[in-house]
């Protein structure tokens, strides 16, 4: 564990794009290594398998630390810390998830290597929970293609194999308003259902696509969206939300996971109309 812990202290400094952000960069990864770990670590003849931990109650002190260096500065501390989950979810487990994937592969890589990462936090009663939030997978062929020092990890997800957010996870974010702000002429206020439909299409490709689609401009949107068809009642959210997973699982079982990612790809364009018009 503590040498493994020595390995994660190569993530600092990995981005010098200049002098003050690299400052900032810098105390966003000391930040990150007080409110994550190491769960376990086996990689052997026999296969490889990490697993890390997050701790999201000692993250949202850290949060203006993870502002200044990850996320946008028009917005303010406080508009983040209305969205802290999503942040925690969609950016900050990212970068976690980079610097396990690095310090794996930076010495002796293995051949393949999977990866998990839960989060732990403290639910509105008190109690401790911890769900699992994040998968992936790397191998030597995708480890040749990245140039760690110079890859731009806020695209992580798109650099690991089957990066995957997981359900449980999104549940947990979508009682925030959207991380993305919304331009008032681009949407109307009132309940889409398509969006619904497709925030729970967006939801289930997890099984079938690697592309992650919740973690998008189109994912942020419908799922904010979503948010506004709260006075339908959760009996009709929840029927909604069940049949656009089941038209997703009918097309993948007829027409195989191809068809499908292509399917959703169409959806996503579909989102992004809807949300520039």
């Amino acid at each position: 564990m503590r040498e493994a812990i020595g390995a994660l202290a190569l993530w600092v400094g990995a981005l010098t794009a200049s002098e003050a952000y690299a400052a900032a960069n810098d105390d966003a990864y000391q930040a990150l290594l007080g409110f994550t770990s190491i769960s376990s670590k086996t990689v052997n003849s026999a296969g490889c398998l990490v697993t890390g931990a997050a701790d999201f109650d000692g993250f949202t002190d850290k949060l203006p630390t993870i502002r200044d260096a990850w996320l946008n500065r028009d917005y303010s501390v406080d508009f983040y810390n209305q969205r802290r989950k999503q942040v925690f979810a969609h950016v900050v487990l990212k970068r976690f998830a980079a610097a396990l994937t690095e310090a794996i592969y930076s010495k002796d890589p293995p051949k393949g290597c999977s990866f998990a990462i839960t989060v732990k936090y403290a639910d509105k009663f008190g109690r401790d929970k911890e769900i699992p939030a994040v998968t992936w997978k790397f191998d030597e062929t995708q480890n040749a293609k990245t140039n760690w020092e110079k890859a731009d990890m806020r695209y992580f997800n798109e650099i690991a194999i089957d990066y995957k957010i997981s359900t449980e996870m999104t549940a947990w974010t979508a009682d925030e308003p959207s991380l993305s702000p919304q331009n008032k002429n681009s949407a109307p206020q009132d309940c889409d259902v398509a969006m619904l439909r497709a925030n729970a299409i967006f939801v289930r490709a997890t099984n079938y696509c690697k592309k992650n689609y919740m973690d998008s401009p189109a994912g942020y949107y419908a799922l904010a969206m979503t948010k506004q068809c709260a006075p339908l009642g959760e009996q009709k959210l929840l029927a909604t939300f069940r049949e656009g997973m089941k038209e997703l699982d009918a097309l993948a079982k007829q027409q195989g996971r191809s068809a499908a990612c292509k399917f959703v790809d169409d959806v996503e364009k579909q989102v992004v109309l809807s949300a520039t018009h």
